[in-house]
């Protein structure tokens, strides 16, 4: 079981013909347990009906 500080509503948003954009809420992504930077590299992979993202090295 994953341990979830803080939560919020997120949104995917399409501006364009080939690109998406996962909207985070500034609560959750301000939490000082967020572990992503603005513009870091992620990697991105479906399992069943969860989208897991893990910051790459």
């Amino acid at each position: 079981m994953i341990n979830v500080a803080l939560a919020g509503k997120g949104k995917i948003i399409r501006p364009s013909k080939g690109k998406l954009i996962i909207y985070i809420p500034a609560k959750v992504h301000n939490d000082s347990a967020f572990p992503f930077k603005a513009r870091q590299d992620v990697e991105i992979k479906i399992d069943g009906d969860k989208l897991i993202v893990r910051g790459k090295k």
